[in-house]
């Protein structure tokens, strides 16, 4: 079985690709499958969602919910050693098969697998991203022109974000190419994330439902074009190689529009949830954000960004400059607060993680709230948003973590997630913004922004029948793919196996 990912792929953009001709490889699989929508996780993020497609579990039994995890007030980056669940490539490894697992978000440090690893979205360096170790010696030339990712906050030019994303998904097939012609693997599962990289800056020029005429120079919209027909003979070439008698192509999410931005801690802190330290002026910290943001603009149009990144890239690797990028949302957003008389708080997580902490005594460092009153400050916070959505004519919705999230991990969960107009609205914990909705101006380049619905597309010899259902669940892959192999289905699944597929 091949499990081929496209990150961030939505099903109307896949059926106008093909209508369009540019896929031409993957339409004939659409032609001759199984095609759905497939539901993501609440919110659709990347990490837990592979994670969750790859365990079959929701993230309270993971203790994942996003790409960052919680300590204290503080952010730590998620590492593949905090997952709680096995994935489907650990099990299948336990039981003999040969498995391959290339650029899968969070499985970084690789390793505890019969055959190959090849770690994704948080890998520090090429040096550290492939398991076992020998095989870095095997393949020293090609590991050493092999990318990592495209990370799209550091393009200010368009058409070089795309000329990066084609020649980092053809290194990507070809480095797996090479592994699976080495190690013969019985399963593999292959992740190309440039879509979801593209997506966010480009999303009003890839949007199939956009009725905005297309601004930009032709040269980006030829380059877009010439991407799509590259991954989609990438695509085929894998394919050919691997010949699965089933292949899975999924999404851990889609795409859409973004609108505005919802500042949730400006929210907390203008209802007397939240307090700065006395003295201290809110709008301080966002003027101090506010020179950082010109400053990565201007170095950012001037083309001195993009060298400087990659330099830093080299020098440190991805994940400390990752770690970088939460320092500086921490100083805008918690390091004023005054916890002694703050109720609730956001975490800078990323963009698509509208949440609420509360600061419950006995759970957090400096927390006031007692357990005899979480559920009414919960629920006064939970009015707070929605007083708030209401103000700005946005739907709200507002959820309880018990109500997206089951499990032994759940108390890892925010007290609250809530989802503005349909997902269209991302967050930011920032203080000092003279609204709460709006523009944010460290990312006025973003047009995209996950949606719950990815794709899920089944084809090959195997395949009980392509009656395809209305849709299927993140939680099912899993399941689906251990009914393929012959194996029972553990009891504590969130997913079911998808009869059409497997019979």
């Amino acid at each position: 079985m091949l499990i081929l990912g496209l990150d961030g792929l939505p099903p109307e953009l896949l059926k106008h690709l093909a209508d369009e001709g540019l896929i031409p490889n993957l339409s004939s699989m659409l032609d001759e499958g199984l095609f759905c929508r497939m539901k993501s996780t609440v919110p659709p993020n990347s990490i837990p969602a592979w994670l969750c497609m790859a365990t079959g579990k929701n993230p309270g039994k993971l203790g994942i919910f996003d790409f960052l995890y919680r300590d204290g007030y503080s952010l730590k980056l998620v590492s593949s050693k905090v997952v709680k669940a096995k994935p489907i490539w650990s099990i299948l490894s336990e039981l003999g098969l040969r498995v391959g697992v290339v650029n899968v978000p969070g499985t970084y440090p690789p390793g505890g697998v019969k055959g190959f690893m090849i770690s994704g979205l948080m890998t520090p360096s090429t040096r550290e991203c492939i398991y076992p170790r020998i095989l870095a010696r095997i393949l020293a030339g090609e590991l050493k022109h092999y990318r990592l990712d495209v990370v799209e906050w550091a393009y200010f030019d368009e058409a070089r974000l795309l000329k990066d994303a084609i020649l980092v998904a053809r290194r990507r097939a070809r480095l797996t190419l090479k592994l699976v012609r080495l190690v013969e693997p019985d399963f593999l599962f292959l992740v190309f994330t440039t879509p979801d990289r593209i997506f966010h800056p480009l999303w009003d020029v890839v949007d199939p439902s956009s009725d905005s005429p297309n601004t930009r120079a032709k040269k980006v919209v030829g380059l877009l074009n010439r991407y799509w027909t590259e991954l989609d003979a990438l695509v085929s070439r894998v394919i050919e190689a691997f010949k699965p008698g089933l292949t899975l192509v999924v999404s851990d999410h889609g795409f859409g529009p973004k609108e505005a931005t919802f500042f949730t801690n400006e929210c907390l802190r203008r209802n007397g949830f939240l307090n700065v330290k006395k003295g201290l002026k809110p709008q301080t910290a966002i003027s101090l954000c506010h020179l950082m943001a010109l400053t990565y603009n201007v170095l950012g149009e001037t083309g001195i960004f993009y060298n400087l990144y990659f330099l830093a890239n080299e020098a440190v690797g991805l994940r400390k400059l990752w770690s970088c990028v939460i320092k500086y949302f921490d100083m805008a957003s918690l390091t004023h607060v005054d916890w002694k008389s703050t109720y609730a708080f956001s975490c800078a997580h990323t963009p698509v993680f509208n949440h609420v902490y509360l600061n419950l005594a006995g759970r957090e460092p400096e927390g006031v709230v007692p357990a005899s009153r979480y559920e009414e400050v919960r629920e006064a916070v939970a009015g707070c948003l929605l007083d708030a959505g209401r103000e700005y004519g946005v739907r709200m919705e507002v959820l309880r973590r018990e109500e997206v999230y089951s499990g032994p991990y759940l108390e890892m969960a925010p007290d609250l997630l809530f989802v503005v107009n349909g997902g269209s609205v991302e967050f930011n914990p920032s203080l000092g913004f003279p609204y709460l909705l709006g523009p944010y101006f460290t990312d006025p380049r973003t047009t995209g922004t996950h949606r719950p619905y990815g794709i899920f597309l089944a084809h090959g010899p195997d395949l009980a029948s392509n009656s395809a259902p209305r849709e299927v669940s993140i939680y099912d892959v899993m399941p689906t793919a251990l009914e393929y192999y012959g194996l029972e289905v553990p009891e504590d699944v969130d997913g079911r196996p998808i009869r059409p597929v497997v019979g």
